[in-house]
């Protein structure tokens, strides 16, 4: 299993970054876009506490032969269940992929709140974890999805900032603050948690891997 986090600074408030994640039609033009989906749905369920429950289907636009494009859009195409907790501003999402999803547990867990160190606005921490059956293949494939994770939320928050850039009139300095991949191997599920989230954040983003440290002591040359 592989485990990662991130952060991401923006200037909008926390309840307004939940707002944002929550609204159907905001998410429908992120994913469009700004992720380069060719379709997303969603259909909410709301409970009487204020939490809401959505499932999404989403698929990707290809730039491919039309026959060829409906093939693979349908291979890559995957469900989001996700929970929404206003109280503590969380969303936790489960992504089925329409594929292969027997052989996979793939989640992403974000937690928004306000931005402490004086700058205003807000953080977003984002955790992916993703286990993927079939030894070395798996493992290959977990690589893979996390690699596209991290591509995927950097074009989101470039969206946001763009977003939120003309809707409010802000400029937005920095996103995806930095990165933590935290190789946490899953145990318990609470022994899990603690690892995951008390691993210390790195000195810089280019020391965060032991791949980084191996090209700086052999002067960065490849």
């Amino acid at each position: 299993m592989r485990a990662w986090r991130t952060f991401s600074r923006f200037t909008c408030t926390a309840e307004e970054y939940f707002d944002l994640m929550l609204d159907v039609p905001f998410q429908e033009r992120l994913h469009v876009d700004g992720l380069g989906m060719g379709t997303y749905r969603a259909d909410d369920t709301r409970s009487p506490d204020g939490r809401t429950y959505r499932v999404a289907f989403a698929e990707p636009r290809l730039n491919l032969p039309a026959v060829l494009a409906r093939l693979f859009a349908k291979a890559q195409a995957y469900h989001e269940h996700t929970h929404y907790d206003p109280v503590t501003l969380e969303r936790h999402v489960r992504v089925v992929p329409a594929l292969g999803a027997e052989h996979m547990d793939f989640t992403f867990t974000e937690t928004v709140r306000a931005d402490r160190d004086g700058v205003g606005g807000c953080v977003a921490t984002s955790v992916v974890r993703v286990h993927c059956d079939g030894g070395w293949l798996g493992r290959v494939l977990e690589r893979f999805i996390c690699s596209t994770s991290k591509v995927k939320l950097g074009e989101r928050d470039a969206y946001l900032d763009a977003y939120l850039e003309r809707e409010m009139g802000a400029t937005y300095a920095n996103a995806a603050v930095v990165e933590v991949n935290l190789g946490v191997e899953r145990t318990g599920e609470a022994d899990f948690a603690k690892a995951l989230f008390s691993h210390p954040l790195p000195p810089s983003t280019f020391e965060r891997s032991a791949w980084g440290r191996v090209k700086s002591a052999l002067g960065g040359g490849f």
